[in-house]
């Protein structure tokens, strides 16, 4: 039995690629970061985000990494397990011809536990029924990949608890609409 996927379409918001369409297929769980919600992030990314080295974990749709590749990173790092979202993650670089973003076919945990770069940006948007943010968020600061003063981004359901964040890690930006909060910390020195 084939197994059926969500499918859709989003427009990438600004930068070099602003108004291209990224086409997005997975699991029924994926939820790309809604329009509005990428403008304000990246409305407060913006003196950050040029030249920054970021990573997507849960990359799904692509659309933050892609957003952030558009506006000028210089790095992007998309990581998802699922091998569908993943193919289709390639297909969309190659029709922006996006050379500056890497696709790994990988969970969140072993990339974290493997990869040698740092990275200035974080994108964290697991699936939200799953208790994994509270895990990932202690592997990302276990894992060394963090600059001082680098920003995690988190998005979560209302419906469900905060996860445990690091004490050095401080709200630098919030938001909250009918059903979900999302966040940007700042990493700052223990």
């Amino acid at each position: 039995m084939a197994i059926k996927h969500k499918k859709g379409s989003l427009r990438i918001i600004g930068g070099q690629w602003r108004s291209q369409l990224v086409r997005f297929s997975g699991s029924h769980s994926l939820r790309p970061t809604p329009d509005a919600v990428r403008e304000t992030l990246f409305n407060w990314l913006t003196p950050i985000v040029q030249g920054a080295t970021c990573l997507d974990l849960f990359s799904g749709s692509g659309a933050l990494g892609f957003e952030a590749a558009s506006r000028g990173a210089l790095r992007v790092d998309l990581v998802d397990q699922n091998q569908h979202v993943c193919q289709q993650l390639l297909r969309t670089r190659e029709s922006l011809s996006a050379d500056q973003v890497h696709i790994h076919y990988q969970g969140a945990l072993r990339f974290l536990a493997d990869t040698h770069h740092r990275f200035n940006i974080v994108f964290l948007d697991p699936p939200f029924q799953s208790s994994l943010s509270t895990r990932i968020i202690k592997a990302i600061e276990q894992s060394k990949i963090l600059h001082d003063q680098s920003l995690v981004y988190l998005e979560k359901s209302k419906k469900y608890a905060d996860p445990v964040i690091p004490r050095n890690w401080k709200i630098f930006k919030e938001k909250t609409t009918a059903s979900i909060v999302y966040r940007l910390y700042e990493r700052r020195h223990r």
